[in-house]
């Protein structure tokens, strides 16, 4: 079966097509529900959209945990969800590099905001993590206080 990449190394870095972040660059709003068909059933796929926005800049509203064995951080569509150990499949994506702001801790009750680029496609990261979707360059959105 072809690698969704083409390529022939699935362990080469999925971050290599990943543009550096721009803070100032247009992003598109979105949730977990965007990239997700049949969310909260046994019958959880990607959507058809997930390779159109691979490589934009989004703006993602999300759940952020740990993975179930603590080695990497997950943006998920419910608070607290594990996809390792939930009794139907959870929409989740893998935050590759991602580490909240110094000081901060994400709220698993509490939606996040984050910015990043959809990667769609199998890829196995530096973290030895494989994935199908991946939200590379994954920032941290904390509300302005006023």
């Amino acid at each position: 079966m072809p690698r969704s990449s083409g390529g022939t190394d699935a362990k080469a870095p999925a971050a290599s097509a990943v543009a550096p972040i721009d803070p100032g660059a247009p992003a598109t709003p979105l949730a977990l529900d965007d990239l997700f068909d049949n969310v909260g059933s046994g019958e959880l796929r990607y959507a058809s959209r997930c390779s159109e926005l691979s490589g934009q800049w989004v703006e993602l509203q999300a759940y952020v945990t740990r993975s179930h064995d603590d080695r990497c951080w997950m943006a998920v569509d419910q608070p607290g969800a594990c996809p390792d150990c939930a009794p139907v499949p959870v929409a989740a994506l893998q935050l590759p590099g991602f580490a909240p702001p110094a000081g901060s801790t994400p709220e698993v009750a509490t939606l996040q905001r984050l910015r990043g680029q959809p990667s769609y496609g199998f890829a196995i990261g530096a973290d030895g993590y494989a994935s199908f979707l991946r939200l590379e360059s994954a920032q941290w959105i904390e509300d302005e206080q006023t």
